[in-house]
């Protein structure tokens, strides 16, 4: 499949260090409105850039637009790629706005064209082998997730010395604009979508608890910096989802079952470890004399956690950023481009990606909305 992308940011290189992962898809060029990224962009990697959107958008044979752009403009590049005809995975959110990116959707039910959006870590190897391990019944009925995603004080990091393989700066002033909640939530939104269904119901609470991000922003330019959401799944599993840039980093998932507890510890790892307790949260052993021996090591150490059966997870031969990012950004276009060929739909499109980036955009600013609150957007749920 014939792809190009718009938009040559932060981002876009973990992209492109990941496409040699899906020779299916076939990079015909890029664009980006700053002719310095332009050139940095397609210097660095060898790639044709486009001197306008308008140019890239009529490429003969272009089957599939990725909008890399910051997220002020996910909905403009996105609606300009589905007007021109053309499939379109973005990156997340969808919109900044939920009727812009319910429009967006329309646009492409109507046109018949495939709409997704990142993140698709949903589709790597622990995502998938803690879903069979939950559709398998081994910690029996699913009750309750904690999902953590805290990103510590980077802030405070050294983020003006960041900077890409190309070269291209991180975004820091768009990302405390943007906001911790519509840049992470979205990585355990989707799993827990994807395990189990539809949000019914949410109350959401934000906050911004620092002024001053060390980027000379004043702070009504400032998003939220901390968001909670209590989910209200329609299959009836209850979770809570933490982000922020303030606690200790931490990306860690645990689901709590009848039966049993599965904690995984990295979202952003494709390979994340994934330990399996019982329901007290001990190590089940053998013989008797470590159990003990754990429980005291256990008591009251924050690590406690990760004392657990290790559930196997397959191993990928997927090249993968060598960040804290650890993930296939490329497999989501990939997965576009499969379900295209073989003429099926695809499993986590359009209303998915609706919903996911309603969910993110209400526990953002959730001081906008009523609580609690009832999503308008749905999707058919078709479990991992």
């Amino acid at each position: 499949m014939k792809i190009a992308i718009v938009g040559c940011g932060f981002v876009a290189d973990y992209y492109m260090l990941t496409l040699g992962n899906h020779p299916d898809l076939e990079l015909v060029g890029a664009f980006d409105r700053d002719p310095v990224a332009r050139t940095r962009f397609g210097g660095h990697f060898g790639v044709p850039m486009f001197d306008t959107l308008e140019a890239l958008l009529a490429d003969p044979g272009l089957e599939l637009v990725l909008n890399l752009t910051n997220p002020k403009s996910h909905y403009a590049v996105s609606k300009a790629a589905l007007e021109a005809g053309l499939h379109v995975y973005s990156e997340k959110p969808l919109a900044m706005a939920i009727d812009e990116a319910e429009e967006l959707v329309r646009i492409a039910h109507e046109r018949r064209l495939l709409l997704s959006a990142a993140p698709c870590s949903y589709l790597g190897e622990a995502a998938q082998t803690l879903g069979r391990a939950i559709a398998d019944g081994r910690i029996g009925d699913v009750r309750l997730v904690y999902a953590e995603m805290e990103d510590g004080m980077v802030f405070r990091e050294r983020h003006q010395d960041w900077v890409s393989p190309s070269g291209a700066p991180w975004p820091s002033k768009d990302e405390f604009s943007v906001g911790a909640t519509l840049e992470h939530a979205g990585y355990y939104l989707s799993w827990l979508c994807a395990y189990f269904g539809p949000v019914a119901e949410m109350t959401a609470f934000a906050a911004r608890c620092f002024d001053d991000k060390g980027t000379g922003q004043p702070p009504e330019e400032l998003a939220n910096d901390l968001s909670v959401s209590c989910l209200t799944f329609r299959s009836g599993v209850v979770a809570r989802l933490t982000c922020g840039l303030a606690a200790p980093k931490d990306r860690s998932l645990h689901v709590i079952g009848t039966e049993g507890i599965l904690s995984l510890t990295e979202a952003w790892d494709y390979a994340s470890p994934i330990y399996q307790r019982d329901t007290q949260g001990h190590w089940d052993s053998r013989p008797a004399i470590l159990g003990k021996l754990l429980r005291r090591i256990e008591r009251g150490r924050p690590g406690r956690h990760w004392f657990g059966r290790r559930i196997a997870v397959p191993k990928s031969g997927a090249k993968v950023p060598g960040t804290s990012s650890r993930m296939d950004f490329s497999r989501g276009p990939a997965a576009m481009a499969a379900a295209l060929r073989e003429g099926r739909p695809l499993g986590y499109g359009a209303d998915f990606a609706l919903h996911i980036t309603e969910l993110a955009l209400v526990a953002q600013n959730a001081n906008k909305f009523s609580m609690p609150y009832r999503p308008r957007s749905s999707f058919e749920h078709r479990p991992l």
